[in-house]
């Protein structure tokens, strides 16, 4: 018991309760050494062990919360850009930043300037293929990698179905694409093969991985203009919008 206190318990509660913690508040510096911030001053007096300043950060915290929880929305209000989270794994429903139809520089004399959240399809309309493979090498092949990646991809993903009154938008699913990427990062290692197999077989999985790297690249590029807010030509951003639901 002496042991697993000193090796275990001591060492994980450092690690994932008083490490973190201080990150988080270090992550609040500029907040902390502001007289302006939003509920910075709440408080103005110690109260048991609790300074001020933590204190108030406590209560503006609740008040993001509280705004959070009730921020849904309401019947006939519905953002034009709203999606639910069925949408957000293949990027079905984007969000539209900024939009403006009377830029130049194009070439014509009607350009378009527009900045889109989007994910390049390449990558995001392979997401429920990934899950599944993910989700079967975790299950089937215990696979402690593909476990990481998708217990942090579902994370993301799973809470937002527990209150689908909420209003919710594609952005939220920002923090996952880091997951989805690592998702299909694993298989692409195991195309490739390992570094024993026969050269034929290398070079076939090199081929392969090559190719559908450059298709991303290329779907990437493709796309820059509407996520970089170019100014390109009506036929331009039209052929940018490939589904129905981006429009």
């Amino acid at each position: 018991w002496l042991g697993a206190l000193w090796r275990d318990l001591l060492p994980g509660l450092w690690a994932i309760v008083v490490v973190p913690v201080l990150v988080y508040l270090a992550c609040w510096w500029a907040w902390f050494a502001s007289e302006t911030g939003v509920d910075r001053h709440l408080f103005e007096t110690w109260k048991a062990v609790f300074p001020p300043a933590i204190r108030s950060l406590w209560t503006y915290s609740s008040h993001v919360l509280d705004f959070h929880e009730h921020l849904v929305t309401k019947p006939g209000e519905q953002h034009p850009w709203e999606s639910k989270p069925w949408t957000w794994p293949m990027g079905l429903r984007p969000m539209l930043y900024y939009w403006d139809s009377g830029t130049k520089g194009c070439g014509e004399a009607s350009c378009v300037s527009a900045t889109m959240l989007v994910g390049t399809p390449a990558m995001w309309w392979l997401a429920f293929p990934m899950i599944g493979w993910g989700l079967w090498r975790m299950i089937a092949r215990q696979d402690w990698r593909y476990a990481a990646v998708m217990v942090a991809y579902l994370a993301g993903l799973l809470p937002w179905f527990l209150n689908l009154d909420r209003q919710m938008y594609f952005f939220y699913m920002t923090p996952v694409s880091a997951f989805l990427v690592l998702g299909l990062v694993l298989p692409l290692g195991q195309i490739l093969g390992r570094a024993r197999d026969g050269y034929e077989r290398r070079g076939t999985g090199l081929l392969i991985v090559a190719l559908y790297v450059g298709l991303v690249v290329a779907n990437f590029v493709w796309l820059w203009p509407i996520l970089n807010g170019d100014s390109i030509t009506n036929a331009r951003w039209q052929a940018e919008l490939w589904l129905p639901s981006w429009r």
